[in-house]
């Protein structure tokens, strides 16, 4: 089967899946979409390519994003489940600047990146603390210790409990660690 028959198919898949997980009929299904009950028969038998207006009307009525009915289903998915005080070991260098981190879980596909990390950085090897920009989102949950973080122009003084989220196109970082160190979760996601 070539490369395009397979994206076909598994549109299809997804579309009957999707469909059938919201209970609603291929007649519900065309007439909410403005799509004849046809072409959605067909699409989902994988037998034709449908357009991209053809796949935003029928996401907007199964309430998905357009790439949700694009994403391969095949029959794996990866699934991290990690113990407490576990994950993968992990040490950042920069210039000027270390921290240990356990990398709890991580994830990409073809709508983005998901990563989540417990990192632990201390006031004496904090160095230069780097500042990152880019597309997506970012959570930050403070276990223990004391920082100060910046998004943009904004300082946020955070201390065990606090938690931060962000859109990650804004300048950020660590400006200052104002205990002894700074312990936190962080998951951050990036789009393709």
């Amino acid at each position: 089967m070539n490369k395009n028959k397979q994206i076909e198919v598994a549109v299809g898949q997804t579309v009957k899946r999707l469909r059938l997980a919201r209970g609603k009929t291929v007649t519900s299904l065309s007439a909410q979409a403005g799509i004849s009950q046809a072409m959605i028969s067909r699409i989902e038998k994988g037998q034709v390519s449908p357009s991209l207006a053809t796949l935003a009307a029928l996401a907007e009525a199964l309430e998905v994003p357009v790439m949700a009915l694009m994403a391969q289903a095949n029959d794996t998915s990866d699934v991290h489940h990690v113990k407490a005080g576990q994950g993968l070991p992990s040490h950042r260098v920069a210039q000027d600047h270390v921290h240990e981190y356990l990398l709890l879980g991580k994830h990409g596909g073809p709508g983005g990146t998901f990563q989540s990390a417990r990192i632990r950085i201390t006031a004496d090897q904090a160095g230069t603390l780097p500042r990152y920009q880019h597309e997506g989102y970012a959570f930050i949950y403070v276990i223990s210790g004391a920082a100060v973080y910046t998004c943009g122009p904004e300082r946020f003084d955070l201390s065990p409990g606090d938690t931060l989220s962000f859109d990650t196109k804004l300048d950020h970082g660590f400006a200052e660690i104002t205990g002894t160190y700074i312990e936190f979760i962080t998951v951050s996601a990036r789009p393709d």
